[in-house]
Order: structure tokens, then sequence, then C-alpha cells
């Protein structure tokens, strides 16, 4: 199937034409990182108050699942009595939550440092049914889009995308098939992990491939676990 070409481009992925050159030490922009299984680019906007804090207290991504879950269920800012979680944190960095001196209460102090707006999966010729069914293990986190070869598309792959409300573009980056914006977001340790790593990518490259991970230990006994 030909797709032509959309008169106009959907702004995030204006974003990644725009920052593709840039050399990442801007609000945001494009990223490339394994995410669940899947090399994948991701257009991502830092949380710039969030990245300050970090870079102040010395911790960068913190890719760790268990600490994300358990972290969640904690409300930001506000102290919590809990001796279980207080006795988990111990050991994290300052930077991660605040254990107060009594022994019970606990302030979470970390959150996401970035947003994903949109993941890009590169599809080569003849693989385009496989690209979108990659793209769409990101249903539930956010808008997906695969970058075609040629404007000739299966049509298995085409009615594919559509389905799954996948976008297509060009090696170019212009839109021939629009993304669908995702719905009912999930929202969990798992989702905040994508993030992490995302910026993890998105800090290796701002400082020229040198990472910045913080030593946060898990609260489940590992001492990190990866989506992918």
């Amino acid at each position: 199937m030909q797709l032509p070409v959309v008169a106009s481009s959907p702004a995030p992925l204006a974003l990644l034409a725009s920052a593709a050159s840039s050399d990442g030490g801007g609000p945001g922009g494009p990223v490339r990182v394994m995410l669940l299984g899947v090399r994948v680019t991701a257009c991502a906007i830092i949380n710039v108050a969030e990245h300050r804090r970090r870079e102040t207290v010395g911790i960068g991504a913190v890719a760790n699942p268990a600490l994300l879950d358990r972290l969640m269920d904690l409300p930001m800012g506000i102290p919590v009595s809990d001796p279980v979680v207080w006795a988990e944190m111990a050991g994290q960095p300052c930077g991660v939550s605040e254990r107060h001196e009594d022994g019970a209460r606990v302030t979470r102090r970390l959150e996401s440092p970035l947003t994903v707006t949109d993941v890009v999966v590169d599809a080569a010729t003849g693989k385009e049914l496989r690209a979108v069914q990659d793209a769409s293990l990101f249903a539930g986190f956010t808008r997906r889009w695969i970058s075609v070869v040629s404007g000739r598309i299966p049509d298995t792959a085409v009615l594919e995308a559509k389905l799954c409300g996948v976008g297509i573009v060009d090696q170019r980056l212009r839109q021939l098939l629009a993304a669908e914006k995702p719905q009912g977001l999930t929202r969990n340790g798992w989702s905040w992990l994508l993030e992490e790593k995302t910026y993890r990518s998105w800090l290796s490259r701002r400082i020229g491939n040198r990472e910045q991970e913080s030593p946060a230990r898990a609260t489940d006994g590992s001492s990190d676990a990866g989506a992918g």
C-alpha cells in the first residue's frame, strides 16, 4: 500500500527532527534507548526541576523497578508513618527519600525525571508488521510510531497499524499515518522505569556517553532490574 505524505507533521515528531543534531543539553529531544526489549527512539520532555534537584544531590537515573514501585505508594513530599518502608529505605541516597529520626516516618523526594511523549520503532523493508507489533508494546505508556524506509508498505502492516493506533512516518519523519493518542495510560513502577531508562540515555548523551546512575539498592534484594 502506498501511503501519501500528510501535509503537516505532529509537534513531537517535529521536535524529533529539530533536535536530532542537538548536543542533548536542552529540555528534551530524541534519545535512542532499549525499552521492553525493543530499540526505540524516545521523544522526551525533561522535568527540569527534578533534573536540577538530582544534579544538586548527586544522583542520576534510578533504574530499580522494586524501589520505584514502592515509592509510588508514597505521596510526594508528605511524611508517611510506616516502619516497614522506613527500614526498606535504609541505605538509599538522600535524594530518593528522607528517613526521619523517629524510626517510622518517611518522606518521598524522588519523582519522574521526564515524560516520554512518543516512541519510534525503525522498520526495515519487509519487517514493517513486526515493527508495528513491537511499537504496540507501548500502548499503555505513550504514543507510538514506526519509521519506514519506503512509502510502499504491506497492507497487513498498514491495517495492523490502524487497528493498534500506531502512526507511520518516513525517514524524514514526515507523517504517513497519524498515531492515536493513548487511552488509559498505565502509571506504575514499570512505566516509571521506562522514564528512568530514557533519562539515563539522555544523561549519557548529554555528558558525552558517561552514564550517571544512582547506586540505589533494590527493596527486593536485587541490585537492579531492566525493562528489556
